[in-house]
Parts: structure tokens; C-alpha cells; sequence
């Protein structure tokens, strides 16, 4: 009995604090600043990560293309109610967007020797590839660090997390849809 109620507990804190489903395969470049040819790139492991370390001092972009979504995943999305397409919690570094591969949130961590993360949002097609730029950091010092990792909501979950984000001083809208 003690068994199953464990299970139970565990089962509503993972729904209440649900990180939404982490997307292994998005493709995730860095850039420098003045050039438009991938310095560094990395597909993200099954976690969602991709890590880039040992980045030489400079000003970099953070580009990613993110796999299309599908199922429960997109369920919904007509019925949503969320006028922000794109979002960034400063003090949590997170990164809200909504196109139509998805609804996805992009955190921004282990920065080391990085002097913080600027929100940026640009859309290109590549190779028939949308590739969206989402950040843009300076590292100050050799030996940089940044860590990517990116993770699928449904339409229900992103709108509940883009309502209590907006709550936060922090939140700054990057674009709204009209």
C-alpha cells in the first residue's frame, strides 16, 4: 500500500512540475559575431542538451533548428490563447518560443566566463531548414561555456508556463503575435 501511494506522490509532483519533454536531434550552432559560419555545432542527446566548451573570447549567436512536433505535442494549438511567440526570463535565462514546429522552451546555463545571454529572435531558411537565432553572448575570456538545452510543450502546458513567467519582472516579450 505504502508502495503504491509513493508511486501516486511522485507521479502529481512530476505533472505539477512538468519541464515539458526534452527534444533530443534540434540542431544547435554557435556563430561568431561577423560571420555566418557555424563555429561550433551539436545535436542535442536525448536530455535535450548540447554543451560548447572551450569557446575563445568573442561575441557569439546561439542558432537552433528544432524538430517538427507532432501528436500531443501540437494538440490543441488552434485553441490557445497566448499572444507572445516569443519570450526570455532574464533571471532564469529561458527562452520561450512558439512557431510552428512547436512550443518550445530553450534554457541557457552553465555559462562560464560568459557575460550573460541578450535575447535576440531572427528566422532564416537554410537547406530548406528554418534556423532561428535565439541568443547572443560575449565571452570575456578564453575558455567560455555555454549549455543549451531545449524541451517541447504542449499548447495546454507552454500557455500555463507563459502566463506565470509573464507574472515575473523579469519576462521581456521579444515578439507578439498579432
Amino acid at each position: 500500500m505504502k508502495t503504491i501511494l509513493a508511486i501516486g506522490v511522485f507521479c502529481i509532483i512530476g505533472f505539477l512540475f512538468n519541464n515539458g519533454e526534452p527534444v533530443p536531434g534540434a540542431e544547435v550552432y554557435i556563430e561568431q559575431e561577423n560571420s555566418d559560419q557555424p563555429f561550433a555545432f551539436q545535436q542535442t542527446g536525448q536530455s535535450g542538451l548540447a554543451t560548447f566548451d572551450h569557446l575563445p573570447s568573442g561575441v557569439y549567436r546561439v542558432m537552433v533548428v528544432l524538430p517538427q512536433q507532432s501528436g500531443k505535442m501540437m494538440r490543441g494549438r488552434d485553441r490557445m490563447n497566448v499572444n507572445l511567440q516569443v519570450g526570455f526570463h532574464g533571471d532564469k535565462n529561458d527562452y520561450y518560443l512558439q512557431e510552428p514546429e512547436g512550443c518550445f522552451v530553450i534554457s541557457f546555463s552553465k555559462l562560464r566566463r560568459i557575460s550573460g545571454i541578450t535575447p535576440i529572435y531572427n528566422q532564416q531558411t537554410i537547406d530548406r531548414s528554418k534556423r532561428y537565432s535565439v541568443g547572443k553572448f560575449e565571452v570575456n575570456r578564453n575558455d567560455g561555456r555555454v549549455s543549451v538545452r531545449i524541451h517541447a510543450f504542449t499548447p495546454k502546458r507552454f500557455q500555463k508556463k507563459v502566463e506565470k513567467a509573464r507574472e515575473d519582472v523579469s519576462m521581456s516579450v521579444i515578439k507578439n503575435i498579432n
